[in-house]
C-alpha cells in the first residue's frame, strides 16, 4: 500500500520537472522529448507556445531554436499524431507506421466525403511537391486550373493534411509557424527504422511507454497518454490489464484510499520504497494545461485534488479563472493559478489574474519561490518587466 503523495512524487520525478540544467544544451532537449514519448505542438501564443514552454517547465531557460534544429536540422523528431500534434523521436517513427498505414487506407473515401474529390486532388498536389519541393497551403492558388477544373486551396489544404495523416507527406520545416509538406521520402532520414511492429508489440510499446512516462498507472491510463485517435490502441481497458499482467517488468500495487489496481514498471516500485526520504523537488513552477504532466484531468483530480479547467473555448463571462491561466506546483501538491499574458508591444509579462486553491495558505518560502520561477518565466520570453494588474 502506498500513499498519494509517493504516487505524485514519483509522477514529477518521471516527468523530468526538477531538472533544470544550468546552460541546456541541444542533447538535454532531446533527451527530455525522449523521456516523455512526445510533445504537444500548440497554436495559443498569449505566452509562448505549449512546446517549447514544455521543455522550459523541465530545463529552464534554454534556446528555443534548439528544438527547430534537432527537428528540421538533423532529423530526429518528425511531426506526427501522438497525445494530440506532437514532435516525436524518430526512433519511434515504427510504431506509427499502423496508424499511417491505416490512414492511408481511408485516404480516398475520407477526401471525397471532405471535398468531394479523390484520386485527381491527390495526384494534383503530390505532382505540385514533387516538382516544385517542399510546400504550405499558402503556396496553392486557389485559381490554378489544372485537367478542366478550379481547384480550392482549402481542398489541396485538406489533401496535405489527408496525406501527411498517411504517411505519404512529412513536415519539412515551418517557417513562422506554417508547416511545410514534402515528401516523406524527402524527410525520414534513411537510418529510420520502417519495420512495422506486430499489434502486440506496438500496443506493449505505447503501454510501457505510459507507465515509463507517468510512474504509476491505472491500464486505461495507456489509452489517455497517446490519446490521438489515429493511434487506436484498439484495446478495451480490460484488455490492457491481462496485456500488464503477463509482463515480468511490472508490479501491481494499491494507492491508499483508492480501491482500484495500479501498474508501475519495477524499478519504479523500488524507487517508491525511498522517495519520501530523498524527494528533492521543493520549488514552485509554473505548468500549462498542453504539457504531458496534466493532459489526463480525471488522473490530476484523483492524485492532486487539482479541478483541470482549460478555459480557452470558454465564453469570457463563464470563465472561473482567465483564458489561459497555468497551473502552479508546489512540491507535491498544484496549489494555486496564475493568468500571464505577455505585453510583446510594451515588452513586459502581465499577470491578469491569480487565485490560490482551497485549502492552501501562503508561505513566504512559496512568494519567494514563485517569484523566482516567474522571473525567469519572464526572461524566457525575453522580458525583465512583470507587472501584476488588479
Amino acid at each position: 500500500m502506498i500513499s498519494k503523495e509517493s504516487v505524485r512524487r514519483l509522477m514529477i520525478e518521471k516527468q523530468g520537472i526538477g531538472n533544470a540544467h544550468n546552460s541546456p544544451d541541444k542533447e538535454n532537449v532531446y533527451s527530455t522529448i525522449e523521456d516523455l514519448g512526445c510533445l504537444q505542438i500548440d497554436t495559443i501564443s498569449v505566452v509562448e507556445r505549449a512546446h517549447y514552454l514544455t521543455l522550459w517547465s523541465r530545463l529552464g531557460n534554454y534556446d528555443k531554436g534548439l528544438l527547430d534544429t534537432l527537428a528540421y536540422e538533423d532529423r530526429k523528431l518528425f511531426e506526427y499524431w501522438a497525445h494530440a500534434a506532437c514532435y516525436v523521436p524518430l526512433t519511434d517513427y515504427r510504431y506509427y507506421l499502423h496508424s499511417m498505414d491505416t490512414r492511408k487506407k481511408e485516404l480516398i473515401t475520407r477526401l471525397k466525403k471532405r471535398t468531394g474529390k479523390g484520386k485527381e486532388l491527390i495526384e494534383h498536389v503530390l505532382q505540385r511537391i514533387t516538382n516544385e519541393g517542399p510546400l504550405a497551403s499558402k503556396d496553392f492558388d486557389s485559381e490554378k486550373k489544372q485537367k478542366g477544373g478550379w481547384w480550392n486551396r482549402k481542398d489541396e489544404k485538406i489533401a496535405m493534411d489527408y496525406l501527411y495523416g498517411a504517411g505519404v507527406l512529412a513536415i519539412s520545416h515551418r517557417n513562422n509557424f506554417q508547416r511545410y509538406y514534402d515528401l516523406s521520402e524527402n524527410v525520414i532520414p534513411s537510418w529510420v527504422d520502417t519495420e512495422p511492429p506486430i499489434d502486440e508489440e506496438r500496443v506493449w510499446f505505447f503501454t510501457e511507454k505510459t507507465m515509463d512516462c507517468l510512474g504509476v498507472i491505472q491500464p486505461k491510463e495507456a489509452r489517455d497518454y497517446y490519446q490521438h485517435f489515429a493511434i487506436k490502441l484498439g484495446r478495451t481497458s480490460n484488455q490492457l490489464e491481462t496485456l500488464i499482467k503477463t509482463k515480468e517488468n511490472v508490479t501491481s500495487l494499491s494507492i491508499e484510499g483508492d480501491q482500484s489496481t495500479y501498474y508501475c514498471l519495477k524499478e519504479d516500485a523500488a524507487r517508491l520504497e525511498d522517495i519520501d526520504d530523498d524527494f528533492d523537488f521543493e520549488d514552485a513552477q509554473l505548468l500549462i494545461y498542453f504539457d504531458n504532466f496534466m493532459w489526463n484531468r480525471e488522473r490530476i483530480q484523483r492524485l492532486f485534488g487539482f479541478e483541470s479547467k482549460l478555459e480557452i473555448y470558454v465564453p469570457e463571462t463563464e470563465r472561473v479563472y482567465g483564458y489561459y491561466h497555468l497551473p502552479v506546483l508546489y512540491g507535491d501538491r498544484i496549489v494555486a493559478r496564475l493568468e500571464p499574458k505577455m505585453d510583446r508591444k510594451e515588452d513586459k509579462l502581465l499577470i491578469r489574474g491569480y487565485w490560490t486553491e482551497p485549502g492552501f495558505s501562503e508561505t513566504e518560502d512559496y512568494r519567494d519561490k514563485l517569484e523566482r520561477n516567474l522571473e525567469d518565466f519572464a526572461a524566457f520570453h525575453g522580458t525583465k518587466t512583470i507587472e501584476w494588474l488588479g
